[in-house]
């Protein structure tokens, strides 16, 4: 194997060109001159084409100018081989370039005829120019088109841009039309809250002046009639007692009576009232008593004579509206008694409207009661035995001036719904005509009127507790 490739590159026998023209410069210069030209003429080419293939991607058959180029750059070789075998005779070697050059051009040949066919169907330059041309048209067309349809867009814009304008306009007019309704709407629905809350007021504090004047002019009607039985039935008693006894001297001093009074007294049994007329003046003291001292809660109660601000006892307004809610609070065939339980603090005498105060406390008590009685519907009776229905009372002294008043019952509760309603104007829970739904209302104003709180804590089945927080005295 190397032998053949050393005969191959060899000289071997041959003689160098150079000796068929026999070594005359000028011939030898000539063809050396000549195919040294042809194969740089040869070399460039290709590279003028792999230049043009690189710069032109759209440009088909590009491989066939690959295919050209090394068609040429074969060429190229064979003439220098050409120079080279001037001197030296390396013939098989120069040969197998040829037969290179020769497969490479054949190849080339072979593959360039279905290729004409698909050469010949690309556009010539007059159709190219023709194309070009119409090309240039639809590019005019198609400018004025676009020209047309910008105009057309910002016509469009510009109409679309005044009525989006026009359009705000008209919806803040709207806005401003709807938040004018809205305001006037809320002050009406104000104004006609205030008024339903004033017209309440009005009614309320007409029936409770009423009721105060009522109250006032039966306490002072009975107060008379009373005040002349509660004191003479001293009197009455010791001149009974008198007479008893002096009946009881007659007795010791004439045992034996005619038969005619024995009968009598037998008839009427003497006895028997001798021991039970002095019960009845000591019951009729205490039924006047009793009615004293109501007639002067009920004024306590009123104090109409008392509409001005005043310091006054807060304990003593409570007891007397306890008092007047005693009926309620008592023994009955379908309940027992509610125990009210008093944890009284060391009250200041406090500053206040003591009959609006009073009307509060009626207020709570009251409810508290129907709220225990409606829980006693579900309760059997020796459950409230077990678990007493109770109403307890506690107040004391805050630091910051101000007294506070608890007001808690163990009744039926109030759900969340409720609570928040509670002092809300015409809002019950009761049925029709059981209640007004003012009474919380009207008593959450006559707190506030004094400068106070009042709130409520509650869950249903875990009763209420109601807390009253007033200055002790108000700053004018």
């Amino acid at each position: 194997m190397l032998e053949s490739l050393q005969s191959f590159f060899a000289d071997g026998l041959f003689i160098p060109h150079g000796h068929c023209y026999l070594w005359k410069p000028s011939l030898v210069w000539l063809h050396i001159a000549s195919d040294s030209l042809i194969a740089i003429a040869y070399y460039s080419i290709p590279l003028t084409l792999v230049y043009f293939v690189q710069k032109r991607q759209d440009l088909p058959f590009k491989w066939i100018l690959l295919l050209f180029g090394a068609f040429i750059v074969s060429c190229g070789t064979t003439h220098v081989m050409e120079v080279w075998t001037l001197w030296h005779p390396t013939y098989w070697l120069s040969g197998s370039l040829k037969l290179i050059t020769a497969s490479i051009s054949v190849y080339t040949a072979i593959v360039l005829v279905p290729i004409i066919p698909q050469a010949l169907a690309l556009p010539s330059p007059e159709q190219l120019e023709a194309a070009n041309r119409q090309l240039i048209a639809e590019i005019s067309e198609r400018k004025i088109a676009e020209a047309a349809l910008l105009k057309a867009k910002a016509e469009l814009e510009s109409r679309v841009e005044e009525r989006t304008v026009e359009l705000r306009k008209a919806v803040a007019r709207s806005l401003a039309v709807a938040t004018t309704a809205q305001e006037q709407a809320i002050k009406l629905e104000f104004t006609l809250q205030e008024l339903q809350q004033t017209q309440a007021q009005l009614i309320q504090s007409e029936k409770m002046s009423s009721l105060g004047q009522m109250v006032a002019g039966v306490a002072h009607e009975i107060n008379n009639p009373v005040a002349f039985i509660y004191g003479n039935i001293t009197y009455a008693n010791q001149y009974t007692l008198d007479l008893l006894n002096l009946l009881q001297l007659y007795q010791q001093l004439y045992p034996q009576p005619p038969a005619e009074i024995q009968a009598r007294a037998s008839a009427i049994d003497l006895d028997f009232i001798k021991e039970d007329l002095p019960k009845i003046f000591t019951s009729m003291q205490i039924g006047a008593e009793r009615i004293t001292q109501i007639v002067l809660s009920l004024r306590n109660f009123s104090r109409l004579d008392e509409a001005n601000m005043k310091e006054v006892d807060i304990h003593e307004g409570i007891d007397n509206t306890l008092l007047l809610l005693q009926h309620r609070l008592k023994t009955r065939s379908e309940h027992p008694p509610i125990l009210v339980i008093k944890e009284y603090g060391e009250l200041p005498m406090v500053q206040c409207y003591i009959g609006q105060l009073n009307q509060v406390f009626m207020n709570i008590l009251s409810n508290a009661i129907d709220a225990i009685e409606e829980l006693n519907k579900s309760r059997a009776l020796e459950d409230i035995q077990n678990n007493p229905n109770t109403i307890c009372i506690r107040t004391k002294v805050l630091e910051n001036n101000q007294v506070m008043i608890f007001l808690a019952d163990n009744g039926c509760g109030m759900t969340e719904e409720v609570k928040q309603k509670i002092f809300d104007p015409f809002f019950t829970t009761k049925p029709v005509g059981s209640g007004t739904g003012l009474g919380m209302s009207i008593s959450y104003q006559i707190v506030s009127k004094h400068g106070g709180e009042l709130k409520c804590i509650s869950a249903p089945g875990e009763g209420a507790e109601f807390s009253i927080q007033i200055p002790i005295y108000i700053k004018s």
